[in-house]
């Protein structure tokens, strides 16, 4: 559900593969969602007659899990590339430990998209999850939250430029309540989960001509294999602009320091991030970039929270 008097326009503001990839806060807009191969040969991804369509859905080993593929358009490189953002969904709730475990947390998320973890006390009371430097920023009214759920609706409420609780007054230095601020949810996770985008393509409607800045980078593996990726913790404002003493986005390179501090030492993937504005990411000719024809289901780049999640049942994770 959207609350949909609160959504605006976008403020302004192993051989070598020649295919492009892109590091630093690009300008994106949506171009296509869960595109088939027609529509990627048209916005010229080289891509067989014969290939395989997109996959969209899984259902391996009983355990189902859904892509949501944003086709976007960077606005600020003049060649205005097309690349793909995938948001790698699942149906159950995201838990943190394991099953049994006294401090087992459940991610829960509000009306307003913001999201916390809740211990099972908590959870069962609606009580504000406690940190220990101070209480969550989440409404009591929440809801469970599925894997993935956080992010795709961080990025759509940044994308349609829905009025947030607060903003920064930056004259006197200090955060304001907004009056009316603006809501969404995603009701049907299941039928998205299964490849249905048809309510995630009915609210980028409401804005389709809007843009949002992305925190694109590159992941590599073990087998100098890389691939382009983006932080999906993070999404700015079109109208988020770079500092003039650092020449960053300040915003962006906190989260990517974040981020970076948190990933797992022994992970078989290194990152390459950056915070300036968006360029063309030079790589080596013993470097092999991904077949996205193929992709198969990626482990969760948060290594905090990979341990296996448990089904919804009854609407109550614990």
């Amino acid at each position: 559900m959207l609350t949909n008097s609160n959504v605006s326009r976008t403020a302004s503001a192993e051989e070598y593969v020649d295919i492009k990839k892109y590091v630093g806060v690009g300008s994106v807009s949506i171009v296509a969602i869960n595109p088939d191969n027609a529509k990627l040969r048209g916005f010229g991804w080289n891509i067989a007659e014969d290939a395989p369509e997109p996959t969209y859905a899984y259902n391996k080993q009983e355990n189902a899990s859904g892509r949501v593929r944003f086709l976007v358009k960077l606005e600020e490189l003049e060649s205005k590339p097309v690349i793909a953002m995938d948001f790698w969904i699942r149906p159950e709730i995201r838990m943190t430990g394991k099953e049994g475990d006294a401090e087992r947390k459940c991610q829960v998320i509000d009306s307003y998209g913001r999201s916390a973890f809740a211990t099972k006390a908590e959870f069962t009371a609606h009580k504000i999850p406690q940190y220990s430097n101070g209480p969550a920023q989440i409404s009591s009214n929440y809801k469970p939250c599925h894997i993935g759920e956080a992010e795709l609706v961080q990025f759509l409420m940044k994308f349609l430029n829905i009025t947030p609780l607060q903003r920064f007054d930056r004259v006197n230095n200090k955060w304001i309540d907004n009056k009316q601020p603006g809501e969404l949810t995603i009701d049907h996770w299941d039928k998205l989960c299964a490849g249905d985008v048809s309510e995630i393509a009915e609210y980028v409607a409401f804005q389709p001509e809007n843009k949002v800045k992305v925190i694109f980078g590159v992941r590599s593996n073990n087998d100098n294999r890389s691939y382009q990726t983006f932080l999906s913790s993070l999404f700015l404002g079109n109208g988020a602009f770079v500092d003039k003493t650092s020449g960053v986005y300040n915003n962006a390179q906190k989260e990517i320091n974040r981020y970076m501090d948190r990933l797992n030492p022994e992970s078989q993937f290194t990152y390459v991030f950056s915070a300036l504005p968006v360029h063309e990411w030079a790589i080596t000719a013993t470097e092999t970039v991904e077949d996205n024809s193929q992709e198969d289901i990626p482990q969760t780049d948060e290594p905090d929270f990979d341990a296996p999640a448990v089904d919804m049942g009854d609407d109550l994770p614990f």
